[in-house]
């Protein structure tokens, strides 16, 4: 039995089809809850309390249960020929073609002919029938070829593939958006909230394609960070197949769906000068200097910080201001934050002597608010947080938002301007290296080289 809001009926039938156990009983209590008085809470919950104990104990017969078999798919690619009395028209046809079937993010895509997804395959020497694994909520397994079909059509390049493989592996991963509860790509997927991945890329290949992390660097104009993240997010899409109000049910989204990709600005100063010269996040993660990987964190929108008056550490008390802030505080404590740190505000930090770690031992320390100001967001316990909560009645003791300074990750990301960003994250993040083909060297030169003749 399942008990959900009048809003997740489609999405808990969804699941449980998918899942395997159709025959699930679901009770529906009217939506929403959340945001509501406790005593409307309270009276919708007296509502459903008969149904729920008939549907546990109700059956005048014992029924036989059927062993729970989830449905898992493996993309098979499907030619479909689409005609138009001039090319305009054929792309026009596939394009309301593709909408229609809620294969696309909305915006114009590029039509997988197969020229054009074996062209894109040409990016990896990894066999297209390669099964990466599993994608949340549809169950629909992503294969090298299936990502090559979604790259294309969000207008990637050969040399970004990897890249996007990689990502997706990231996404996918167990690790990724898991805590205390194993949230992960599913909970990602469905929730009410606007999160979605944040992909951060480390080593020599955002140099090689062009991953912008300067000026701009979350803005439009950068193709690489443009196509790559898109093409993630239509890989969530068409193997997840996560479909808005079915069984993705984010309440208002973000614009970051369409794409969330930066790459660390490792060439900075901050990283080979000054008193603590900065470590990249890959080299934090355990991975050599010269390898590339990506990261993806399950990220809210990012929060712009500005301080244009100070020049040192006193710029952290704007970043622990913002953190502490109601309507901003996580509630688990295991969540994660990325702090972008402008290039103007991390040479700040750097020439007062603070590393990586002297800054996030700040702000964990310092993120602190009173118990009695905490409770205001969450004023009962919640299962997610740490057991002593439930032992604290001293409005003035201070409360951690978040478990350890592991918690936070850094990166120098943007131009030389006096801001940065705060990325609320669910959960915890995932890394994994960028598998480069043995011809590496001559994909990005084929890329750099391609052109096209146009009217514009």
């Amino acid at each position: 039995m399942v008990i959900v809001t009048s809003h997740f009926v489609p999405q808990a039938k969804w699941v449980s089809s998918k899942e395997g156990m159709p025959g699930f009983s679901i009770i529906e209590v009217p939506h929403p809850l959340g945001g509501l008085p406790k005593d409307t809470i309270q009276e919708r919950a007296e509502t459903v309390l008969d149904a729920i104990i008939d549907a546990l104990t109700g059956f005048a017969e014992p029924r036989e249960v059927e062993e729970s078999k989830k449905v898992v798919v493996k993309p098979e690619s499907e030619i479909i020929r689409i005609s138009g009395i001039s090319g305009t028209e054929a792309i026009r046809a596939v394009n309301n073609l593709f909408y229609e079937n809620k294969w696309t993010d909305g915006l114009p895509i590029i039509p997988p002919s197969r020229e054009a997804v074996d062209w894109m395959l040409t990016g990896t020497d990894r066999s297209p029938d390669e099964v990466l694994g599993i994608v949340a909520p549809g169950n629909g397994m992503a294969t090298i070829r299936n990502i090559a079909i979604n790259a294309v059509m969000a207008g990637a390049k050969p040399s970004y593939l990897p890249v996007i493989i990689a990502a997706v592996e990231a996404v996918i991963d167990p690790a990724f958006a898991s805590g205390v509860v194993a949230w992960g790509t599913a909970g990602m997927q469905g929730t009410t909230g606007p999160v979605t991945p944040l992909l951060i890329v480390n080593g020599p290949v955002s140099t090689d394609v062009g991953i912008e992390s300067g000026v701009g660097c979350f803005s439009r104009g950068h193709q690489a960070n443009a196509t790559i993240g898109r093409a993630v997010r239509l890989v969530l899409i068409n193997a997840g197949r996560a479909y808005i109000g079915i069984n993705d049910m984010k309440g208002q989204g973000s614009s970051q769906e369409f794409t969330f990709c930066v790459a660390e600005r490792e060439q900075h100063y901050v990283y080979q000068h000054g008193v603590n010269p900065w470590t990249p996040l890959h080299q934090e993660r355990g991975y050599p200097a010269d390898s590339s990987t990506v990261t993806a964190v399950a990220a809210f929108p990012p929060i712009c910080v500005e301080d244009a008056e100070h020049c040192g550490p006193e710029i952290l008390n704007a970043v622990v201001d913002t953190m502490t802030t109601l309507g901003q505080v996580p509630y688990a404590t295991d969540w994660e934050y990325v702090l972008v740190i402008g290039q103007t505000h991390a040479r700040c930090l750097a020439d007062a002597g603070l590393s990586k770690q002297d800054i996030r031992e700040f702000i964990y320390t310092n993120a602190v608010m009173p118990w009695g100001k905490y409770k205001q967001q969450y004023p009962g316990v919640q299962a997610l947080q740490p057991g002593w909560l439930a032992r604290t009645s001293d409005d003035s003791i201070s409360v951690h938002i978040i478990d350890s300074p592991k918690n936070i990750h850094i990166i120098v990301a943007g131009g030389e301007c006096p801001y940065s960003q705060i990325v609320r994250c669910s959960f915890k993040s995932a890394t994994r290296k960028i598998q480069l083909p043995g011809n590496w060297t001559q994909i990005v030169k084929a890329d750099s080289k391609s052109s096209i003749t146009c009217v514009c």
